[in-house]
């Protein structure tokens, strides 16, 4: 865990061999958000979400139509953020990460 916000809300983050890194905020209390309802979570538990991130985001590389350096040119004429990625596939995927994910979730 790299912070706890409060008592509800957790960030975590892993960084790959390669440096990027990746950061989920995590909601303690569960789906319904009453205290008490959540699980407590194990730093290994959060690998796979991590690990479904990182192959999203090769897959995203991995596009010839998407060129992460386009962003940062924009943001220089004053366009968006460099960090932020548009793209509907890669945000379905995470949302969908997101979804499934549960502790004691092991494939996603």
């Amino acid at each position: 865990m790299l912070q706890a916000v409060d008592e509800r809300l957790s960030i975590w983050g892993w960084e790959t061999g390669t440096g990027t890194r990746f950061a989920i905020l995590l909601d303690m209390w569960g789906k319904d958000g009453r205290p008490g309802t959540g699980h407590g979570v194990k730093e290994g538990e959060l690998k796979p979400a991590f690990k479904a991130l990182q192959t999203a985001y090769i897959r995203l590389l991995q596009n010839p139509f998407y060129t992460p350096d386009d962003y940062a040119s924009r943001t220089a004429a004053g366009g968006r953020d460099p960090g932020q990625i548009t793209s509907k596939k890669f945000t379905d995927e995470v949302q969908r990460i997101g979804e499934l994910w549960r502790p004691g979730v092991t494939n996603l």
